[in-house]
């Protein structure tokens, strides 16, 4: 489980000849008790990582989900989520010109698409950055994918199950409507956003030199001047 673009949470697996250098403590069974417990005893170990077993609140909200959906629950919100994703994937695919799926020759996708704009940017000079600026304007939110970009343009829609038809209809309308816009007046586009507090930022040179980065703000102190 994880937050809106992470942090995430999750359990780490290695093989059998890689146990007994894993981080302590770890997450241990005893069979003659049937209870779960910290092992701090492993011989090997690189010693403790840190003192956080991932972002705990992620955890306990993922259960709290899982137990008031029950089974049954479960299965529907599964069904339903992969019904909105390919729902969305053919009206882009039918309706937005310029939009097109990563591999398209295998067109099965279960919970979400990696999309592109490859074919808008060669055609009008709009990227994907430009797509997810204009969509602030509409009041919606829209990924890129991870980085670095293996597909060229990416822009990545996972609708879930908590969307209605016409919540993903209102949605597909504004991907459309910036289509058009790029197509006939791209500058518009490429100057968005325009309902926004923060404008579009020139300098993306941060992204790419690990020596800018700040993920934290006593790193960014360190970085930059003044006392941590």
């Amino acid at each position: 489980p994880h937050g809106c673009g992470g942090p995430a949470v999750g359990a780490l697996g290695v093989k059998k000849e890689l146990e007994s250098f894993l981080p302590v403590p770890i997450v241990d069974y005893d069979s003659e008790k049937g209870k779960y417990y910290l092992n701090y005893d492993l011989p090997d170990t690189i010693g403790k990582v840190r003192e956080f077993y991932g972002v705990f609140p992620v955890v306990v909200r993922a259960y709290a989900w899982i137990m008031a959906l029950g089974e049954e629950g479960l299965k529907e919100v599964a069904r339903v989520a992969v019904l909105n994703n390919n729902y969305v994937m053919h009206k882009i695919l039918r309706e937005v010109k310029g939009a097109d799926i990563s591999y398209p020759a295998n067109k099965k996708r279960i919970e979400q698409v990696r999309y592109t704009w490859k074919k808008l940017k060669e055609e009008t000079g709009v990227g994907t950055e430009d797509v997810i600026r204009r969509m602030f304007d509409f009041g919606f939110h829209l990924w890129t994918s991870h980085h670095p970009w293996i597909i060229p343009e990416p822009f990545t829609i996972e609708p879930t199950e908590s969307y209605s038809k016409e919540e993903l209809d209102e949605y597909i309308e504004a991907l459309k409507e910036i289509s058009r816009e790029a197509y006939n007046n791209p500058e518009k586009v490429k100057k968005a956003p325009y309902r926004s507090v923060i404008h579009k930022i020139e300098d993306n040179s941060w992204f790419e030199d690990p020596a800018k980065w700040s993920i934290t703000w006593r790193l960014f102190k360190k970085k930059h001047g003044g006392k941590s």
